[in-house]
């Protein structure tokens, strides 16, 4: 993969790309949301994922040209003017973010001049997916990955600080044109399954739930046959 800083609202976002041939199709990855908190006490100063996820699935991609989309102040980009430990913890999915990470996704599809771009979001990264679509144009799908789509559920689920000051993707309205697809872990312990069930009942989509599977496993061993 190629890497590269394309900018966004305010930020940077650093992007990996893999381009397999001329194809007309986009497919753009989107991580979980890394490592926030050490030990579950401190804020991290680096929240940058140590396993990340959604870089796996996309280098296992190749079905289009792929582009796997950092978030602001992730993988190296921590110490950058107007970064700040709320933009990892209580405003991940604030709208700053999910506008930064929209122009940034939407310069890319320009400069590659696809017809059919998917936006695949892993986790967290399912939840920013989701809430992009309010900012962005020439999306036709949408795939989540053991995604977090009831952010108040999730945290009141976990005991969790609740993230006041994010939006949540299930409170949002989203655009009927586009092909919805959820794929979730029937052993997932963080993302429980019903709350995929509940978000789908209410927007819509295709929700596939994989037996055995975690919210980590066993995504990557699996993804070259899913996503076909």
């Amino acid at each position: 993969m190629n890497k590269q800083l394309v900018d966004g609202v305010g930020y940077q976002h650093v992007v990996y790309r893999k381009l397999h041939r001329q194809s007309q199709s986009l497919h753009i990855y989107i991580d979980g949301d890394g490592s926030p908190w050490l030990h579950g006490r401190y804020i991290a100063k680096d929240p940058s994922p140590k396993n990340p996820l959604a870089l796996d699935l996309a280098n296992l991609d190749t079905h289009a040209d792929v582009v796997y989309l950092g978030r602001p102040c992730y993988l190296g980009l921590n110490e950058a003017p107007l970064c700040d430990e709320s933009l990892w913890t209580s405003a991940r999915y604030s709208a700053a973010v999910v506008r930064s990470m929209a122009n940034a996704a939407q310069t890319i599809i320009s400069e590659q001049g696809a017809t059919w771009v998917s936006l695949i979001g892993y986790s967290g990264g399912g939840s920013l997916a989701m809430l992009m679509l309010e900012y962005m144009e020439s999306v036709d799908e949408l795939i989540t990955v053991a995604a977090n789509l009831d952010i108040d559920r999730w945290t009141a689920h976990h005991g969790y600080l609740p993230l006041h000051r994010s939006l949540n993707p299930m409170t949002a309205r989203y655009p009927s044109h586009i092909r919805y697809r959820h794929f979730a872990g029937a052993d997932d312990k963080n993302i429980p399954l019903a709350q995929t069930r509940l978000f789908v009942a209410k927007h819509g989509g295709e929700l596939t739930v994989i037996p055995d599977f975690t919210h980590s496993c066993c995504w990557a061993e699996s993804w070259p046959a899913l996503i076909q």
